[in-house]
């Protein structure tokens, strides 16, 4: 590991402040402090936002998630990851970065691109 906690050839596509929410009594409410979260080349790392390098809270790794969107959470921007597990996860996220957020989870989990037409080694 890296001294951000992340893997040798892991980069970071992003970090946002996120907080997690959840459907209850008629409107989105909050769970607990505001979080970061970390886009990475392979994970989603959210980790609490204060003192130093904690465990994640959550670690999801890119072959877990099925698909994000950029919604609206009780007025305000977010974003909602569902997981192949069948569980969702949503986000609201701060100073309006949920579109941002989705493209770098949505690059995150698209295949690697492969040239159309592959070049062709000659042997000496």
């Amino acid at each position: 590991m890296t001294h951000e906690g992340l893997a040798i050839g892991e980069f970071s596509f992003g970090r946002y402040h996120v907080q997690v929410v959840e459907w209850a009594g008629g409107e989105w409410q909050g769970k607990g402090y505001w979080l970061r979260a970390t886009v990475t080349n392979r994970r989603l790392l959210v980790y609490p936002d204060f003192g130093g390098l904690l465990r994640p809270q959550e670690d999801i790794v890119s072959s877990d998630i099925a698909r994000v969107w950029n919604v609206s959470l009780g007025g305000r921007d977010g974003i909602m990851v569902l997981l192949k597990e069948g569980r969702a996860l949503h986000l609201l996220v701060d100073w309006s970065q949920g579109s941002k957020l989705a493209r770098d989870i949505r690059e995150m989990i698209a295949p690697p691109q492969r040239p159309r037409i592959l070049p062709r080694f000659t042997s000496h």
